[in-house]
């Protein structure tokens, strides 16, 4: 059953656990004071909306959240299959999940969630993909191991992300000596065979024309992008671009026409790259990468403090600085 508004919770001690919708969650770029900790773009609700309507329109959603004494500490997006629980996302579009939460309040909203889901009958909890460094990971988990429940744990997948310094030479000197120098050749060498340029678009009326550019752009990359980009891939994608205001596309011109794109998330202090296409037909001049580089440096000039290249092994994430997470999923048996 599909609550259709936010409904009034059971009591667990001095919390309310209580029934949410798409609509009825709050909305973190405009709640004054909001001290609820949404750790990526992946929990935000637009996303959560977006992967929703297009991957499981027909199945139930459990979005719970929990207050005390009125305050809200967290939310659980949840969905129901019987008495097995999920987070809400798959991990083939979403990189890294999370509940969301008051980090002052993490382990009475774990407590006041597992005491809820276990009396209302759930047997088994999948949790991933998540990082190491999420309140499931550091409080759920170790809550759930505390009262004896079975807990399984294991990386499934590795993401790669890199601090930015306040400067484009400081992000330089972090590269080893021979990727400063491709770096620089690259540069170099695209300016010397065109007249190039880097845009970012966002804002609704930019986006919506940009993202035709981005889907066109991905289908002329590789044969097995253009696999990838199903009509319900593409129907997702359409959907992030409505639902989610943090969508940027950065866009490398050359001689005037768009040569290969990003497609990112600026959330708090980080610009999550999300994916990428460029026209194999340039794929001399290296604009794949250089794509990404700019988007980089565009980064950095914004006063961005991290760069997160989320998850996938490639090389290039390595050669342009970045660091190995792991990514995990986990199962909490609730007897």
């Amino acid at each position: 059953m599909r609550p259709s508004a936010s409904t009034s919770g059971r009591a667990s001690g001095e919390f309310t656990v209580s029934a949410e919708t798409f609509e009825s969650l709050p909305d973190p770029l405009q709640v004054p004071g909001n001290e609820l900790e949404w750790a990526s773009p992946f929990v935000l609700p637009g996303w959560l909306r977006a992967w929703w309507e297009v991957f499981a329109p027909t199945a139930e959603p459990l979005i719970l959240s929990v207050r005390e004494g009125g305050r809200l500490i967290g939310i659980a997006p949840l969905q129901r299959e019987g008495s097995l629980l999920r987070l809400i996302g798959g991990a083939d579009v979403c990189d890294h999940l999370d509940v969301v939460v008051d980090p002052r309040r993490k382990m009475e909203f774990c407590k006041a969630l597992l005491d809820y889901v276990s009396g209302e009958g759930a047997t088994r909890i999948e949790l991933g993909p998540i990082r190491p460094d999420s309140a499931v990971m550091t409080g759920l988990v170790p809550l759930a191991r505390e009262r004896g429940w079975p807990v399984a744990s294991e990386a499934e997948d590795v993401l790669f992300e890199t601090d930015l310094p306040p400067s484009w030479e400081g992000y330089l000197e972090l590269l080893s000596g021979k990727q400063r120098h491709e770096v620089r050749r690259k540069l170099r060498r695209l300016e010397q065979s065109a007249a190039f340029a880097f845009r970012l678009v966002s804002g609704r009326g930019e986006i919506d024309a940009g993202i035709e550019d981005f889907l066109r752009l991905f289908r002329m990359n590789r044969a097995d992008k253009a696999e990838f980009m199903t009509a319900r891939m593409e129907a997702f994608f359409r959907a992030l671009v409505r639902w989610m205001p943090a969508t940027r596309l950065g866009f490398l011109d050359v001689d005037g026409v768009a040569a290969a794109a990003v497609m990112c998330f600026d959330h708090g202090a980080t610009r999550y790259l999300y994916n990428s296409a460029f026209d194999a037909g340039r794929g001399s001049l290296s604009v794949g990468i250089l794509c990404k580089i700019l988007s980089i440096q565009d980064a950095i000039f914004r006063g961005l403090a991290k760069y997160d290249f989320l998850k996938g092994n490639e090389t290039y994430k390595r050669q342009l600085g970045g660091r190995a997470v792991p990514v995990y999923h986990c199962r909490i048996e609730t007897a």
